[in-house]
Formats: structure tokens, sequence, C-alpha cells
């Protein structure tokens, strides 16, 4: 039986027809377009191989489609910068011809050549215009180059803030302002950043950054302990102790009134 002659039929729709059948009859259902048929169990491997078979075409014919759009936008890309590149070249040339042209002695030649002359200028004015004409579709193409370009790195970004924020707690425009502040004190300009749309990328630099707080915040622990107290006079009349920084605030009020006291 040939593979192009089988309906397609749900494997499992046979196999659980199959495993409903009793004993000694090994027959098995199957629907198809919806009728059921009675076939015989020795039928049963073959259907279920064109289950699998029919499966597998399918994907198959999926995975072909999805490779020949994205063939095809390669090839429209890439006929597109021909194209460009093309015209930059017409361009180039034509401004090569409407430079020797400027160099001839206009008027000696129309002396000695009146009809030539003239034949000359209608041609030099038509190839200046045809010039700015294709001047205009360069420039044009490579705006809308530019906007594509700008659009994409755009969503480039957006779906890089969507997994940021997905990946990194606490992540928020905040963070990545100060992210972009910690790349550029290292010398990273603002163009490099806008180009850095791969997550990988911003975690390392999330990381590191985080890594530098908080060394500077164990810095900022570490200078504060080691700082000497600082001892303001001695004992007195009432006052107990010497008033010192690490005393509560009612205390340190209580010794310095004290002190105070004393030394009048």
């Amino acid at each position: 039986m040939d593979n192009e002659d089988m309906m397609p039929v749900d494997e499992d729709r046979v196999a659980g027809d199959a495993a409903a059948t009793d004993g000694g009859d090994d027959s098995f259902e199957i629907d198809v377009d919806g009728e059921v048929h009675t076939l015989p169990g020795a039928l049963k491997g073959a259907f279920l191989r064109q289950a699998d078979y029919t499966r597998k075409t399918q994907e198959l014919a999926e995975h072909r489609r999805a490779l020949a759009a994205e063939r095809e936008g390669v090839a429209r890309e890439a006929a597109a910068h021909q194209g460009a590149s093309a015209d930059r070249l017409r361009l180039s040339a034509m401004d090569h011809q409407l430079r020797e042209m400027q160099a001839v002695d206009w008027q000696g030649y129309a002396a000695q050549d009146p009809e030539g002359a003239q034949a000359l200028r209608a041609t030099f004015t038509q190839l200046a215009e045809s010039r700015e004409q294709l001047a205009y579709a360069v420039n044009h193409h490579a705006q809308r180059a530019e906007l594509q370009a700008a659009r994409e790195a755009a969503d480039a970004m957006a779906q890089t803030g969507r997994t940021l924020a997905q990946e990194i707690e606490g992540w928020s425009p905040e963070v990545a302002h100060k992210l972009v502040e910690y790349a550029q004190a290292f010398g990273v300009t603002l163009e490099e950043i806008q180009q850095m749309a791969d997550p990988r990328l911003w975690k390392l630099l999330h990381k590191a950054w985080r890594a530098d707080q908080a060394r500077d915040g164990e810095a900022q622990a570490q200078a504060r302990t080691l700082q000497p107290a600082v001892t303001i006079g001695g004992g007195g009349a009432g006052g107990g102790a010497g008033v010192r920084d690490e005393l509560g605030t009612k205390e340190w009020m209580r010794r310095r009134n004290a002190q105070a006291t004393t030394g009048r």
C-alpha cells in the first residue's frame, strides 16, 4: 500500500480502539473522516506507522515553511543592500561625468561646433537632473534603513528589559540608569550601551555593580568601626565618667550638663 493512497489517521484513536477490542477477535475500529471502520488486527501496525509518518511529514512541512520564510526575508534584505550599493555606484559615476563636462571650454566648443556644443549641453542638463533624482532615492533609502535599524534596536532593547525584569529581582528603570552611569564611569559610551541588547551583558554589568556596592558598604562600615572615640573632659561631681561619642543621646546630654555645672 502506497503512503500517498492512505488517509491520515489519528494515532491515539487507533491505539485506543485497538486496546478496547477483546480477546480472540483482534480486529480494531478506526475513525476516518467521521466514519468508523472495523479492520483486521493485522493492519493495526500499518495504520500506526501511517499515523506516525503523517505526523512527522506535517512537522517537516511546517519546518520547511518557516525556513523558506526566513530565507525569503534574508533574500529581500540582501537584494535591498545590493540595490543600494548599485545606486551609489551609479551616483558616483554620474558625478564623475558631470565633473568632466563642467571642465569643458563651452565657449570655445560652441565657437567651433555650435550644434555639438548644444547637444552636449542638453546631455549635461539631462544627466544633472537624473543625478538629483538618483541622489534623492539613495538618501531616502538610507533614511528608511536608519529608521528600520532604530526600530529594530528599540524592539530589541524593550525585549531585553522584559527579560531582565523577569530574571533580576528589583529591576527597574532607575536600576538601569545606575548601570548606565556605572558603565560610563569605565569609558563605555552611550552609543555603545544602546547597542547592548544582549541580556547576558546587562546581567554581568549588574553583578559587577552590586559587587562594587557591597565592597563600598563594607569599607564604610569598617571605617566607622575603626574611628577612635572622642572623650571630652574628665570626671566631675555628679557627672560620672567623661562624655564619649558612643553614649546614648540622653546620657551624653546628662554628663555634658554635669561637666558644665562643675566648671562654673
